[in-house]
């Protein structure tokens, strides 16, 4: 009987055992999945927040996408009315009103068709009249080399100036600055049928329907329909030789008369990026020679010049009316 009771115990027990084992056992499976689930549940936290920032990275390139398209589009019409009410409002602050119409790149050229401009006020500007002015110039090379490289061919056709320097205003004080040498020098200049007309006693002083075409390539001619000194002389059809090499200007053999006539007129910029500027001049007057060659060096505080002047046999009312002076001042 003891033998029965003893072998029915171990029984329970080893069932107790393996009970307690399975229990175990399932537990741990449940501690499993549910840190599987965990995991699961922060692998696809992670996920979402990456397709939410893919979504917002492509929504934001999309968007400059479609910025840079519309600036593609309509930043031409937009800048150049920004540059026209810019123009119009130094006009205004200028006494002039001004009227034309702008076409072209912002950042390579621009046109400028019918200006028409008059004076509301004190102004030294009588007049403008200019048909079409076209001028390309380059953003790349004014950062690269500064202002000498900015303007590239400038165009000029159809255009009359009348300035009249007894109308214009007081000038205004300004800050004291340090003499520059000019650095705007064009690759190339076109002139057709420009007037310019000022203002003086007791004549006027006049270049009519000018025509030339500076072309670093080829030579070529300078043309005046009329000139017109202040002293009353005048000369029709007129014509010069040019040439326009890196910026080096020559006009030649312009003769206005038997004795009076300019040999040789250079303005030589070649150099303008080192900040130096040279003119020479020969020419007959009134039966003399005059002769004039100047050096202009830019410092970091003045500009130095060096000047010779030759003259021989030059009456001296014939230095007045070319020089624009009021007569018998020399």
């Amino acid at each position: 009987m003891q033998r029965v009771s003893g072998d029915l115990a171990n029984t329970v027990e080893v069932r107790i055992g393996a009970r307690r084992k399975r229990i175990n056992e399932c537990h741990l499976l449940l501690a499993v999945l549910w840190s599987g689930n965990r995991i699961a549940f922060v692998a696809d936290d992670d996920q979402s927040k990456g397709r939410r920032h893919r979504q917002i990275r492509r929504r934001v390139i999309i968007g400059l996408a479609i910025s840079v398209g519309l600036l593609i589009i309509f930043h031409r019409p937009i800048l150049l009315a920004i540059f026209r009410e810019v123009a119009l409002r130094y006009a205004s602050k200028e006494n002039l009103k001004m009227d034309f119409r702008l076409e072209g790149n912002p950042f390579s050229y621009l046109t400028i068709r019918n200006l028409h401009a008059i004076p509301t006020g004190p102004s030294a500007i009588e007049s403008i009249e200019i048909d079409s002015l076209n001028v390309d110039y380059s953003l790349f090379g004014l950062v690269r080399h500064g202002m000498s490289h900015l303007l590239q061919d400038i165009e000029l056709r159809g255009a009359q100036v009348v300035l009249n320097p007894a109308m214009a205003p007081p000038p205004r004080p300004r800050p004291k600055q340090k003499p520059t040498l000019p650095d705007t020098f064009p690759e190339r200049i076109r002139l057709a049928d420009a007037t310019l007309i000022i203002r003086e006693s007791p004549n006027d002083f006049v270049v009519e329907h000018a025509d030339f075409d500076l072309n670093p390539r080829a030579p070529g001619e300078l043309r005046i329909g009329t000139l017109q000194l202040p002293s009353g002389d005048s000369w029709s059809r007129i014509s010069g030789q040019t040439s326009y090499t890196h910026k080096d200007f020559i006009l030649r053999d312009l003769a206005l008369s038997d004795q009076e006539q300019i040999r040789l007129l250079n303005i030589d910029a070649s150099r303008i990026d080192f900040k130096a500027l040279a003119v020479k001049l020969d020419a007959a007057i009134g039966g003399g020679q005059l002769s004039v060659s100047t050096a202009l060096n830019e410092t970091e505080s003045s500009v130095n010049a060096k000047i010779n002047v030759t003259a021989e046999k030059i009456a001296a009312e014939s230095l007045n009316k070319f020089l624009l002076l009021p007569e018998n001042c020399l």
